[in-house]
């Protein structure tokens, strides 16, 4: 494990421990240290966003994503700023950035959710639940699932 790597791991450790500032802190240090490394930035929003102060991390998130950040923290990181736009109430954005995602990464499941959560607070819950329920119908594998698949799906895009 590289350096970079264990100072990611030891903020992560810090956030995991509910020592909000202590991780902000910690993070803005790898900032300084790697300001030209995506996830550095990635991990410094994730700080803020742990700490409840989402207002502060989607600036951040922002950033690490025009930086370029692999998949595997790609996907995060629309998921996390999704939900971070939702609770400081830009629900349209935030449906916007959750449906990139998942256009992205459709085999996410996660994404999926959020994006319904997301639709349930832009005042859309019909859309919410019909992402739900393609998300059952997509993942859930079980006999009474593929029994009833066809009428789950007249279902969920009757509600459209």
């Amino acid at each position: 494990m590289n350096d970079f790597e264990v100072e990611v791991n030891i903020g992560l450790e810090l956030e995991r421990a509910g020592r909000d500032d202590e991780a902000i802190a910690h993070f803005a240090l790898l900032v300084e240290a790697f300001p030209t490394e995506p996830r550095a930035w990635f991990e410094y929003a994730g700080a803020f966003d742990s700490a409840g102060r989402e207002k502060e991390a989607v600036q951040f998130y922002k950033m690490a994503m025009e930086m370029g950040l692999p998949d595997e923290v790609l996907a995060r990181a629309y998921l996390q700023l999704g939900s971070s736009l939702r609770n400081i109430a830009q629900h349209e954005w935030a449906v916007s950035t959750l449906r990139e995602g998942c256009a992205r990464f459709p085999e996410n499941d996660a994404l999926r959710v959020f994006l319904a959560f997301a639709l349930e607070s832009a005042d859309q819950p019909k859309n919410a639940i019909t992402e739900l329920l393609n998300l059952v119908i997509d993942r859930v594998q079980s006999p009474d699932m593929w029994r009833y698949a066809r009428a789950i799906r007249y279902y969920a895009e009757e509600r459209r």
